[in-house]
């Protein structure tokens, strides 16, 4: 019995690391073929690495990989954050492909000066590149990047996650204006929107909030984390499950899409045990979210 369970566990390991390197793979297709050949700055790392690339002329690929090691060790001094060792090997594997493209010469589509041409190009590499993160979030990774600085950020200097993150995503855009100029950044921000649209559709659906319904042992100190890092507020109510009639505190909150990988990690973080679920919204109203009227 034990022995299947065990069997049956690696091998869902190996479709997850199966479909992680595929996902890097498309990525890094996206950055090598459209992003780094026209400067299209969609933030974070990658964003910042093109940017050194084209003003100093160190690769892409090594320098992500190199910020990426900074900021997980920052993670592990200031957070004490377990990221995962999926994480770890997206961001690892996503430098290394980006390298070898480059190594091999893949074909990279260099755009004229025209509008259509900047529009294609930024289009294309958003759906690719949201395409291929997607597949890399559906297995419960990431590529690292500017989400730790922006938990960091949230941590010491009190600013939400999601603020945090707009703010190192906005410093790096604006370093974009003020090296390739106005018109190239201005493309950026269509691929920035183009794949999180992308991502959204292959994660979540359509629905930009979910909303998350937690049981656990530990319950008290994750909706402490909750309304401190991610500054959400939350409702506890009670449940009686079916089978053994025990009553239990069920936590309930709602989020932003962006926000559903947060709340993961910390679950998981305090309580490997918990039981959750999340669902998509139609609509949210109230602090945080839409006004009613």
């Amino acid at each position: 019995m034990n022995l299947k369970f065990k069997v049956s566990f690696e091998k869902k390991d190996i479709i997850d690391y199966i479909f992680i390197t595929i996902g890097c793979f498309i990525t890094a297709i996206s950055l090598v073929s459209f992003m780094i050949p026209n400067n299209i700055i969609a933030g974070g790392v990658s964003g910042l690495a093109i940017i050194v690339y084209r003003t100093v002329g160190l690769t892409v690929g090594f320098q992500m990989l190199f910020y990426n090691v900074i900021l997980f060790l920052l993670g592990f001094l200031l957070l004490g954050i377990g990221f995962g060792i999926k994480s770890i090997y997206s961001a690892v594997i996503l430098s290394l492909l980006i390298e070898f493209l480059q190594g091999i010469g893949f074909p990279a589509f260099h755009c004229q000066l025209s509008t259509a041409d900047y529009l294609l190009i930024a289009l294309y590499s958003g759906v690719i590149a949201g395409a291929g993160m997607g597949i890399v979030m559906w297995r419960g990774a990431s590529t690292g990047g500017t989400d730790i600085v922006a938990m960091i950020i949230n941590k010491y200097l009190h600013i939400s996650t999601g603020s945090g993150l707009l703010l190192t995503d906005s410093i790096i855009t604006a370093l974009a204006i003020i090296i390739f100029g106005p018109f190239v950044a201005m493309y950026g921000i269509i691929t920035i929107f183009t794949t999180s649209k992308m991502i959204d559709a292959i994660l979540e659906g359509v629905g930009t909030t979910r909303t998350a319904f937690i049981i656990s042992e530990k319950l008290e100190s994750i909706k402490n984390i909750i309304m401190e890092q991610m500054e959400r507020g939350a409702t506890i109510f009670d449940a009686t499950g079916a089978y053994t009639n025990l009553k239990k505190p069920v936590l309930m909150v709602s989020v932003r899409r962006r926000e559903i990988s947060q709340i993961r990690r910390i679950v998981k973080n305090e309580d490997k045990k918990a039981f959750m679920i999340i669902v998509n919204n139609s609509e949210v109203f109230g602090e945080g979210f839409k006004n009613i009227g």
